[in-house]
């Protein structure tokens, strides 16, 4: 991964949204590296379509739940996460509902 330290120069913005249902799925689809990582937020009850359940972040191998093994990171609807990775791709997405939305910003 880049050096992520404040004085990097960000030469390009990049954004989307994913659908998340029961079945996990790659964050993105962009192969493109990030020099300071990605910011992942699961609409709030503040949005215009909010979540009506959690998006857990993990693996490939993901799980939405606390399995021990496979269990990812919860986030509510209006919560978010920033991650210190290069690539959207390697970041997975599931959800215990189907429709839900995940947006994501990558500097």
């Amino acid at each position: 991964m880049p050096e992520t330290k404040d004085t990097v120069e960000v030469k390009m913005l990049k954004h989307g949204h994913t659908v998340v249902g029961a079945t996990a799925v790659k964050l993105s689809t962009l192969d493109f590296p990030f020099m300071k990582g990605i910011l992942i937020r699961a609409p709030g009850a503040n949005d215009p379509v909010p979540n009506t359940a959690p998006i857990w972040v993990g693996s490939a191998a993901v799980t939405a739940d606390s399995n021990v093994g496979t269990g990812g990171v919860p986030l509510a609807p209006g919560e978010s996460l920033v991650l210190p990775i290069d690539n959207p791709t390697d970041a997975w997405v599931v959800s215990t509902a189907a429709s839900q939305d995940v947006s994501w910003l990558g500097v």
